[in-house]
């Protein structure tokens, strides 16, 4: 596995890592259950996504990444702030919209930095960017 297909899915899996984060904490203040269920199931996504993730790491002998826990702790205290101001559902959504907007930047970013990344690496990272873009689509209907 070449240096690029490392650096490639390492920041996919700290993505992944962070989205799943993201969800555990604004699950427990969603109201309504339809909206509750379509966020576990992006959630299990993004753990599905983050397995094969780790499995393909390991399989070349790589080290997972490691989410930093400057970068943990800031993201859950400004997430708590924002749900002691609002804890709506729309508040949720739009919380989670901006998620997807960065998650779906950050990995086209480093898609394109990373050009000599291998195939699978690259499939990865474009199949986590179309679920970015279905879980905006939904979170949508509840802005």
């Amino acid at each position: 596995m070449n240096q690029d297909s490392v650096k490639l899915l390492k920041e996919c899996e700290s993505g992944t890592k962070m989205a799943v984060d993201n969800l555990n904490q604004l699950l427990p203040s969603v109201h309504d259950g339809e909206f509750r269920k379509s966020l576990e199931k992006y959630r299990d996504a993004h753990v599905s996504f983050g397995d094969q993730l780790h499995r393909l790491l390991n399989s070349g002998g790589e080290e997972p990444g490691l989410l930093g826990s400057m970068e943990k702790m800031s993201a859950r205290m400004m997430t708590a702030v924002k749900l002691m101001l609002d804890d709506s559902d729309k508040k949720i959504a739009s919380m989670l919209t901006d998620g997807c907007g960065m998650g779906i930047k950050s990995i086209s970013k480093y898609l394109n930095q990373y050009k000599d990344a291998g195939k699978q690496a690259k499939d990865l990272a474009r199949n986590i960017i179309r679920l970015e873009e279905s879980m905006e689509e939904t979170l949508r209907a509840y802005l």
